[in-house]
């Protein structure tokens, strides 16, 4: 079982790229852009990036399984474009399921919302997380 925090994490900003900050994903002490192997990649969570407060509150709720992703998929993006957060530019999305005792986060690829799944990240293990510890993540959020 893994363990699940957000931590505040910086996207630099360049004269063609806006700055800003946003909270990554750490699973057992590691970033998921890490354990994805996308380490050098610029993208960004949803969380705590930008200034749309409504659709903030919808990407946290999609993750506290209150709203259903709003993708045709119903997979979640996980990370996503930093200039326009659109899943037409391509995002790195899941599907986050409900086991009962635990959250899992699997299936992973990278998404459009033009081609749908176009690559799976199939040397990627289902991750998974005790469900209490999972929502107290996501609590500690204001």
């Amino acid at each position: 079982m893994h363990s699940l925090q957000l931590q505040q994490a910086i996207r630099k900003g360049s004269h063609n790229k806006k700055e800003g900050e946003y909270l990554d994903f750490v699973v057992s002490s590691r970033s998921l852009k890490s354990v994805l192997g996308l380490e050098n990649a610029d993208y960004v969570t949803l969380i705590g990036y930008g200034t749309n407060k409504e659709f903030a509150k919808q990407i946290l709720n999609i993750f506290r399984l209150k709203e259903k992703s709003y993708l045709s998929t119903g997979r979640v993006m996980i990370y996503a474009c930093p200039e326009c957060s659109d899943i037409d530019c391509g995002a790195i999305t899941a599907v986050i399921l409900d086991l009962g005792s635990k959250i899992a986060w699997k299936d992973f690829g990278y998404e459009t919302g033009y081609g749908g799944v176009t690559e799976r990240y199939s040397n990627i293990e289902p991750i998974e997380f005790d469900r209490q510890s999972y929502f107290e993540a996501f609590a500690r959020l204001k």
